[in-house]
């Protein structure tokens, strides 16, 4: 159920470079509600949103089964997992809710990597627990994680808080070479920090989303993205793809300039 973008799996669609190679953008599409765009590089992302308010339902471990295997992420580095109160910990397969950016660049024609930053809300016994995060994750290696700076509190951290209602912004560029530098700020609370990535890569793929997984789905109130833009330019100057999360019909508003909504499912 891999969803494959790029000038292969869309011919004449006018939305890809067709030297570009297809960058598989995502594991799969339909835990994700956004845009995903495809260039033959991207060198900066970054976009706005407001924190959803998130309404969590009991865990169960067939929908975040399901979710870890679908999207590739690692079931010991789910978005703020360690930070968690309550044992959580060694309940991997919880529900969650995360809004992020990421760039996708392949190694070889099928190993998938992912830089991601943005929010995630894990769901505890009916309780919604706000983080923020850094992920460096590929399918060959579940666990990556840059190495955050040194003022950072981590990969994933709920202290400083994010709360619903927070403006967040996130920003991840690439230096034309290994590096990747990822920032994620809540301007609201007044913190920002930032992560470095080495890798070798070229990132030929750029998303905006919202994330859930494919049963107990949680509820959120609607995500609004705005000042999407790559390389400066509006994110629907590439001509992206809208996403949706299939077990709820989660599919975002139409993109105008660098701004859409994912709606609450």
């Amino acid at each position: 159920m891999a969803a494959v973008f790029g000038p292969a799996a869309h011919p004449g669609s006018g939305w890809a470079d067709p030297a570009a190679p297809a960058p598989l953008l995502t594991p799969n599409a339909d835990v994700y509600s956004g845009y995903g765009a495809v260039a033959p590089e991207f060198t900066v992302l970054t976009a706005h949103w407001r924190e959803p308010e998130v309404s969590c339902p009991p865990s169960g471990i067939p929908g975040g089964l399901v979710n870890t295997v679908m999207t590739g992420s690692s079931i010991q580095r789910i978005p703020g997992l360690a930070a968690v109160p309550g044992g959580v910990e060694g309940v991997l397969f919880v529900p969650h809710v995360a809004t992020w950016i990421g760039l996708v660049g392949m190694n070889g024609a099928t190993d998938r990597h992912l830089i991601q930053t943005g929010t995630a809300v894990i769901c505890d016994g009916g309780v919604a627990y706000h983080q923020a995060f850094f992920e460096t994750p590929s399918f060959g290696d579940q666990a990556g994680m840059p190495e955050p700076d040194a003022n950072a509190p981590g990969n994933n951290w709920d202290t400083p808080a994010t709360m619903p209602g927070d403006e967040l912004e996130a920003t991840i560029t690439w230096d034309g070479h290994e590096t990747y530098r990822l920032v994620v700020a809540d301007t609201t609370r007044g913190w920002r920090f930032g992560a470095t990535s080495r890798n070798p890569v070229v990132p030929t793929g750029a998303l905006a989303v919202v994330e859930s997984i494919p049963y107990n789905v949680p509820g959120f109130t609607p995500v609004t993205f705005t000042g999407v833009t790559a390389d400066g330019k509006p994110l629907d100057s590439y001509a992206p793809r809208p996403l949706t999360i299939t077990a709820t019909s989660t599919t975002p508003t139409a993109l105008t300039g660098g701004s859409f909504t994912v709606p609450a499912p």
